[in-house]
């Protein structure tokens, strides 16, 4: 439908079908009010994505929940999806050596690996002592959000081999490079599930049963929006009563409010008639979301048995680890790059890759590239050092009758599905206040 008059074609409309999309939609029917869902993909996920590899249900983009995310827990109650675990233990492990990589015993690597978090994330309680509330750290925090996880990495003193082992985390949550990303914004995901390993280990291993895709189609089913796929928005014009938006094929919508729920380095494919707040101009510059962000699955033969592979920053692929063991001898390995320079749907590039691990015979490969994703432009959010202070709580606001949803617009879970529900929750509390 196109815009003809100054009535609105629509209640409210949302942009962007990924979980924080899709959670305001529903929000915003739960209200009363019916939306008009706009997603520029062929597809509901945005950077979640469910496929089947080898008879198997896959992740291609976010895959796991954590017992201490309250939002996903009643996501999962309340459609009746289980979180089961996944993932095989490992015969063998691959870790940073002085330089390069070599096999150690799985057992000693992981209780290793346990004392370099600890270590690392040591005062960070007092940094966060409510880690979904973030600025109560005061004065200590502020001065420890200016530092880089490499800064303060860094500032260890540590041997080389466990600066190598820490490289791997601190490379890998920063896409790439260890300097990009903000220490608090790790610390802070340290605290939320408990500041402990334990606690930390949950982070990654439990996934629904359904897949992603499963729970996804079951919070648009619980919907009145109306879904568009393969419309991409070109142009947002708020003139202070309507909000008029404008999709690539010429058409035009409008209603009384908007929720943007494109990820942050997609703003800047979209046209704001009345620009967008410093803050907002400012996240978008900087590439909230990581810009390197890769993921692909082998199957694979060879006698290698179940691994658990981990390179320091700087290698083209960051881990590597058998997920499920086949019926018939061979494995699926799940893999991860933040090398932007790497592409991972390379077969022989791949294949030269993952022989610094072991001798895996690749079969198959499926993958996705986050980064050179045309709609995603990026991974997960995760901030840069000093925005932390500079986008709470200034980047959470509405502006005009705007309201913004992604998994980098909140307090506590940035990067996670968790913190998507968040902000889809919270902008669609923000709508229905317009539109009242």
């Amino acid at each position: 439908m196109s815009q003809t008059s100054d009535a609105p074609t629509h209640q409210a409309i949302v942009i962007g079908a990924g979980f924080a999309g899709v959670t305001a939609a529903r929000e915003l029917s739960a209200a009363g009010l019916r939306p008009l869902l706009l997603e520029a993909s062929d597809r509901v996920g945005g950077r979640a994505r469910t496929e089947t590899f080898a008879g198997k249900r896959i992740e291609l983009g976010a895959a796991w929940f954590s017992p201490h995310q309250p939002r996903v827990r009643e996501e999962l109650e309340r459609y009746g999806i289980a979180l089961v675990p996944q993932g095989v233990m490992p015969e063998h492990a691959v870790f940073p050596t002085d330089d390069g990589v070599g096999p150690i015993d799985p057992a000693e690597a992981f209780g290793h690996y346990g004392q370099l978090l600890t270590k690392y994330f040591a005062g960070s309680r007092e940094l966060f002592p409510e880690p979904e509330e973030p600025l109560l750290g005061g004065a200590r925090l502020r001065e420890a959000d200016a530092l880089s996880m490499r800064d303060h990495l860094d500032r260890l003193g540590l041997s080389t081999r466990d600066e190598r082992w820490l490289s791997n985390i601190t490379g890998t949550y920063s896409g790439g490079d260890s300097a990009r990303g903000a220490y608090t914004g790790l610390a802070q995901w340290w605290e939320l599930p408990g500041g402990t390993v334990d606690g930390w280990n949950t982070l990654i291993g439990m996934s629904p049963e359904t897949g992603m895709s499963g729970l996804l189609e079951a919070m648009v089913g619980d919907s009145d929006a109306e879904l568009r796929l393969g419309t991409r928005v070109t142009a947002v014009d708020d003139d202070g009563r309507l909000v008029r938006v404008t999709t690539g094929g010429g058409e035009v919508f409008s209603a009384p409010v908007v929720v943007v729920a494109v990820p942050t380095s997609a703003w800047e494919t979209i046209r704001f008639g009345n620009g967008l707040p410093d803050v907002h101009v400012s996240a978008a510059a900087s590439k909230l979301s990581v810009p390197a962000s890769a993921k692909f699955w082998l199957r694979a033969g060879g006698d290698v048995g179940a691994i658990s592979a981990h390179a320091p920053e700087g290698y083209p692929i960051s881990s590597l680890f058998t997920y499920y063991q086949l019926d018939d001898g061979d494995q699926l390995l799940i893999g991860f790059s933040q090398d932007a320079s790497f592409d991972v749907r390379d077969r022989d590039r791949l294949a030269e890759a993952v022989r610094l691990f072991g001798d895996i015979e690749i079969l198959d490969v499926r993958a996705h590239d986050w980064g050179r994703d045309e709609f995603t432009r990026g991974g997960w959010s995760f901030r840069r050092p000093g925005q932390l202070f500079e986008h709470v709580p200034a980047i959470l606001q509405p502006h005009g009758r705007l309201t913004f949803a992604n998994d980098g617009l909140v307090e506590g879970w940035v990067g996670f599905v968790e913190g998507a529900i968040e902000s889809g929750e919270r902008a669609a509390r923000q709508a229905v206040e317009f539109a009242a």
